[in-house]
Formats: structure tokens, C-alpha cells, sequence
């Protein structure tokens, strides 16, 4: 859904990258791997039961793994190396996440390995579906972006809303996208 307003924050996200970072030398993959990081350290924070800040650096992370793209599109530095490094990373983080909140004890452990499920899915099914030919399949009323952002904003209210509004609607959105991608994908790939 947010994938939408991606072209919205393109001139945004050019003018931050443009002077510092590009004339800088910095790669895009160097920017992927400090926004890895910037998410462990997140997940580090759930794990110690401090959702609030949690959010504040999963913000940050959320925000450079957003110019790493940028990066390489203006510096004729994309890959496809880099495309898959960056998918990679952002399936370690989100796993990272959701773990430390499990291990901090802020969510049940059975309901996040749910959502930890249902995450993965919603990565696997799109490219497994575009690699048997369906076309670009972001379908779903809950992408990475999305889920990544409830489960900020929710952590943001404080401990005890990381389980109830966290964790189980973003179990219960990435399940419904799991169904919506399957659907997209056989309506697409059925003959």
C-alpha cells in the first residue's frame, strides 16, 4: 500500500543522498549494512524491554535503509547483487525484530513465531511468484513497510502495546497478504 507514495519521497530522499553520501564515496551496500545493524540494535532494545526507544531507532533504521536505493540509482551503482543483499538484510532484520521482542518477553512466543511466519511468506511468495513469471506481485494490504510501521507505531505507545496491537495485528495483516499474494499468484500463474 505505502509502495504507492514511494515516487512522493524520491526528490526527498535524492536531496539527502546527493551531496553528503554520494560525494562522500559511500557505497550502497555500506548503507544497507549500517541500516542492518541500526535494526539489530532495535531488536537488541526490545529484547530489553525498551519498545519505546525500540521504535525511535527502528525509525532511523527504516529511513536509511530507504537511501541505499536511492544511493545506487544516482551514483550508476545498481546490482543485482545489491538488490539481493538488501532483501537478504531486511529479512534478517525483520526476523531480528520480531525475535527480540519474543525474547524480551513482550509478546507471547507462539503468536510472534505466527507473525514471524507470515512475514517470511509474504517475501517468499512475491519472489517465487515473479520468478515463475506472475509480473510484479506487491499485492497485499500489508508489505514490509507496513507492518514494519504498526509495529512502530504501537511500540511507541509503550510495553504493553507491543503485544495486543504490535505483534497480533501485524500476525493477523501478514497472513491476510499471505492470501491475497497466493490468490494474485494463482489468478496470474494458473495456466
Amino acid at each position: 500500500m505505502l509502495n504507492r507514495y514511494r515516487e512522493n519521497v524520491k526528490g526527498y530522499l535524492e536531496t539527502l543522498v546527493k551531496p553528503p553520501l554520494a560525494k562522500a564515496g559511500v557505497t550502497p551496500n555500506t548503507i544497507t549494512f549500517i541500516g542492518l545493524l541500526i535494526s539489530l540494535l532495535g531488536a537488541y532494545l526490545f529484547y530489553l524491554q525498551r519498545p519505546r526507544l525500540a521504535a525511535v531507532i527502528l525509525l532511523i533504521g527504516s529511513a536509511i535503509d530507504a537511501l541505499d536505493g536511492t544511493l545506487a540509482r544516482m551514483t550508476g551503482k545498481t546490482s543485482r547483487f545489491g538488490a539481493f543483499l538488501d532483501s537478504t538484510f531486511d529479512r534478517i532484520s525483520d526476523g531480528a525484530v520480531l525475535f527480540g521482542i519474543a525474547l524480551g518477553n513482550l509478546a507471547d512466543w507462539r503468536w510472534t513465531f505466527l507473525t514471524f511466519m507470515g512475514a517470511y511468506l509474504v517475501s517468499y511468495e512475491r519472489c517465487r511468484a515473479e520468478l515463475a513469471g506472475s509480473g510484479k506481485l506487491a499485492v497485499g494490504i500489508a508489505e514490509r513497510a507496513e507492518r514494519l510501521l504498526i509495529l512502530i507505531g504501537f511500540s511507541l505507545a509503550g510495553a504493553e502495546y507491543v503485544k495486543w496491537g504490535g505483534v497480533y495485528i501485524v500476525g493477523v495483516l501478514a497472513w491476510i497478504t499471505v492470501f491475497q499474494r497466493m490468490w494474485a499468484a494463482y489468478q496470474r500463474l494458473k495456466e
